[in-house]
């Protein structure tokens, strides 16, 4: 039994309500203020002086790939850097260390964010770093890679091919691979990659969560379950590191690809626990605007041909949404174009999910006021992403052109529609710090002009509304509201600790707040 006093603890049930003495015993809140200091003279509850911190109930990203951020944690990582010179600098010295027969893979190359190059890397480019060693150089949105050509030659592709489904592999004129593989292709490359063992993928799960307690995060949703040693090896390497004496509260999609093994897994592996739950069933519907590939209503400025692409032909999906609904699990989609959330609604009004489940909409940042008239009173959950407005303006809009959707990054619009709206940060696409989204989700400008434009500013949301997306709008997206998300009795003893409060500061300065103390289940993960 503990007793957390000397802090303001923001119970985020409404704006502005506070206590001061919360007290915990085995992982729950068991009272607060006057009768928790009585009780806990009763009982001889240890006391812990939290030093005037500001307390939220912990906070929980909605939505990123846990194994893929160990990764990026781990690999190079060219994220943030400035100029395509300097990226081929960074690979060159790493490949430089590579030994015979061994492979490179680099993640976070962002053409967007380049001053000397706005073109993604080619098996040229490449070629001059190692013509013997296999390179692959994956973008910032794990939608398009770039492979050399002792790549090409050992996945055997060919002059002239075409890829059959979700992705496209470019050809330069004379009908030759450039090494650029986009969305479904890039499987291709990926894949030939060697799967991690049970142990290694624990020891990415620990070097993620890590790191995501230093940023305050005591859980978050995430979507691993496809890409690494089959769907059971994954859940299991996930239930070997979390749990009570390593907590973190992991919220697990089911890729389409793996309902089968879903199906047919042991029902132990399936059955939730207070640290691993598996949630709804993962459909990537298109690509991105970045890869030119999310699913449009007009066409890319200067493509006129170019709509972008969807993952699953009509008839697929649809047939994709009737086996999550006989497997009775909600459907979680990725969503970027407003043409495929518009085709998305339609198939959702087809094939309701089951009373009291809620389909998750993820990302949806490109929409038109029909659309979400048509959505109206469906049973959804809208999982946004702030960083990806402040890093994507302005160039979308200059990719999109002048008939980009209306509705950009339209949080307050699908707010004010009645929909729970929750947040993330897709990691290892953006950095997990719920404060550059916080901040992002209020100041609504962009990474190059921090203090200059706001972007559709009337979808802004408060400082109150931007904090709920990692509490209340996290809980609700994953069907915990009754134990999670606010701090009252009975909910997880779960808190993030700051040292500043973000409703006392220029909204400016809501991106340099740092986390002081991280608590999962009654248990200090971290502290600064």
């Amino acid at each position: 039994m503990k007793l957390w006093m000397n802090g303001t603890f923001y119970m985020m049930n409404k704006p502005g309500q506070t206590v001061t003495r919360v007290l915990t015993d085995k992982g729950k809140i068991i009272a607060l203020e006057e009768q928790a200091a009585a009780m806990a003279q009763e009982w001889g509850a240890e006391r812990i002086d939290l030093h005037g911190g500001i307390v939220f109930p912990g906070f929980v990203d909605s939505h990123l790939h846990l194994l893929w951020y160990g990764q990026a944690l781990d690999r190079l990582n060219l994220y943030g850097y400035s100029t395509k010179k300097a990226c081929m600098e960074a690979i060159t010295e790493r490949a430089a260390q590579l030994k015979d027969g061994e492979w490179l893979f680099v993640e976070g190359y962002d053409d967007n964010n380049l001053s000397d190059s706005s073109q993604l890397l080619t098996r040229r480019d490449l070629d001059r770093i190692s013509d013997v060693h296999p390179i692959l150089v994956r973008r910032i949105d794990y939608h398009t890679v770039s492979i050399n050509t002792p790549f090409i030659k050992k996945i055997g592709l060919k002059r002239g091919q075409v890829f059959e489904g979700g992705g496209m592999i470019d050809l330069d004129g004379e009908g030759v691979p450039t090494g650029v593989l986009r969305d479904e292709a890039s499987m291709l490359a990926i894949d030939r990659f060697p799967s991690e063992s049970q142990k290694e993928l624990e020891r990415l799960i620990k070097l993620a969560v890590n790191d995501l307690w230093k940023k305050g995060l005591v859980g978050a949703h995430s979507e691993d379950l496809h890409y690494f040693n089959g769907f059971e090896g994954t859940v299991r390497a996930f239930r070997n590191t979390l749990n009570e004496n390593y907590p973190f509260r992991a919220h697990l999609l089911v890729h389409h690809r793996e309902l089968d093994a879903y199906l047919q897994a042991p029902e132990a592996l399936k059955t939730s626990d207070p640290f691993v739950a598996l949630g709804a069933m993962k459909i990537f519907y298109d690509g991105t605007v970045g890869s030119h590939t999310a699913f449009m209503t007009k066409p890319y400025a200067g493509e006129p041909h170019n709509y972008g692409l969807k993952f699953h032909e009509d008839d697929v999906f649809e047939d994709l949404v009737r086996q999550a609904r006989a497997a009775q699990l909600p459907v979680a989609i990725h969503i970027i174009g407003d043409r495929a959330f518009e085709q998305v609604i339609r198939v959702l009004k087809k094939y309701p999910p089951l009373p009291g489940q809620k389909d998750r909409m993820i990302h949806t940042p490109w929409l038109r006021p029909h659309m979400l008239d048509a959505a109206q009173g469906m049973p959804l959950i809208f999982d946004i992403q702030p960083q990806f407005m402040s890093s994507d303006m302005p160039w979308a809009l200059d990719v999109l052109g002048p008939t980009f959707p209306p509705l950009a990054f339209a949080w307050k619009a699908i707010q004010k529609r009645g929909f729970t709206i929750a947040g993330g940060s897709d990691a290892p696409i953006e950095v997990p710090n719920p404060f550059l989204a916080i901040h992002s989700a209020v100041t609504r400008t962009c990474n190059t002009d921090l203090n200059g434009k706001r972007y559709f500013p009337n979808e802004a949301l408060s400082v109150f509304e931007a904090i709920a997306l990692y509490t209340t709008g996290s809980a609700a997206a994953c069907g915990q509201e009754e134990a999670r998300g606010t701090i009252e009795i009975g909910k997880a003893a779960d808190f993030t600790v700051l040292d500043q409060d973000p409703f006392s500061l220029d909204p400016a300065d809501l991106r340099n707040i740092s986390v002081h103390k991280t608590i999962v289940n009654e248990r200090i993960v971290f502290e600064k």
